[in-house]
Parts: structure tokens; sequence; C-alpha cells
């Protein structure tokens, strides 16, 4: 059946900036919270299968993806494909990718990462 839900012109853009987050209500501990999501990229995707540590959200990035990213999707798309194909294994935080990509709220980041997997650019990642 023929979907739009993962379509850029269907997702919440503007909750991949800070700017997205102006007027929420959050406490330190929110913005804590959101910025302490581990994530786990395997470089040889044999390894991807035995999922090790729990509560972390292990990463596959399709490295061929060619389909079309908004400018804060490609940014953090070029982040993951460096981690998933620079070491074997990588452990990070949505804080962490947040800060490389110059962001104050790891909200915004992990918006990031919600919309990249709804469109198929990664997978394995649980909100």
């Amino acid at each position: 059946m023929y979907t739009t839900s993962n379509n850029l012109e269907n997702l919440e853009l503007y909750l991949e900036h800070d700017s997205g987050y102006v007027g929420w209500v959050l406490t330190p501990g929110d913005i804590e919270e959101a910025g302490m999501a581990k994530l786990v990229f395997h470089g040889d995707s044999a390894d991807a299968e035995s999922e090790v540590l729990e509560g972390c959200s292990y990463i596959s990035v399709d490295t061929n993806y060619c389909l079309n990213l908004s400018p804060g999707q490609q940014k953090l798309y070029e982040i993951l494909v460096s981690l998933q194909e620079g070491a074997v294994f990588t452990v990070t935080t949505v804080g962490k990718l947040a800060k490389a990509m110059g962001l104050e709220t790891p909200l915004a980041a992990g918006k990031r990462l919600e919309h990249l997997q709804t469109l198929g650019a990664i997978s394995g990642f649980k909100p």
C-alpha cells in the first residue's frame, strides 16, 4: 500500500532545530535524559546481531542511501556513516551527536535520528 508518511513534507522538520523547542517547558533533567540515549554502531554488519549492551539503540546506517534529506538530516547522516565505517565498534550518545552538529538541545538531534529512520537511511533507533 502506498504511504506518504516517509515524505520530507510530512515530517516535523522544525523540531530538527533548537528553535523548534522555544516555548517548551523543559527541565534540565528532561534535556539531560534526552542526551543520554546510547547509540551503538558496528563497522561489520555480522557483529550487529550480538546486542550485548542493554538500553542501547543498535544503529545500522544505509551507506548507499541516495534520496533527499533535509540539511540537518544530511549533516547527521554524514556523521553516522563515518561512525559506522570508521571503527569496528562505536558507542556514542544523542547528546554528543547534538554537540557535533552545533545543536544546543539533544531533542533536535533525536528528532533528526527519528526522521532518518522514518526515511529508511538508518535502522535500529529506539526513540
